[in-house]
C-alpha cells in the first residue's frame, strides 16, 4: 500500500509541474516598465548585477531610457 501511496504522489507532482514551462516560471519576476516612474526604473536597473543586466540588454529586455536618463556602456542608467 505505501508503494501505491508514492506512486500517485510522484504522478501527482509530476502531472503538476510537467506544464509549466521554464519561461512561464522566469515571467512571474518580470518587472511592468510602463507602471513605473522614471526613477524607479532607474533604481531597478542600476541595482542589477552587471552580467544580468547586459545580458537582458543583450536581449532586448530592457526598457528604453526613460526622459532624463541614459544608458552608459554597461548599460547603468545615468542622469543627463
Amino acid at each position: 500500500m505505501p508503494k501505491i501511496v508514492k506512486v500517485l504522489v510522484l504522478v501527482l507532482m509530476l502531472t503538476v509541474m510537467v506544464p509549466i514551462s521554464p519561461a512561464q516560471a522566469c515571467a512571474c519576476g518580470t518587472p511592468d516598465w510602463s507602471m513605473m516612474s522614471a526613477e524607479q526604473i532607474a533604481s531597478t536597473i542600476n541595482g542589477m548585477k552587471e552580467e544580468p543586466r547586459i545580458r537582458a540588454a543583450g536581449h532586448g529586455d530592457l526598457p528604453a531610457a526613460p526622459r532624463g536618463y541614459q544608458y552608459d556602456a554597461t548599460y547603468s542608467l545615468v542622469p543627463l
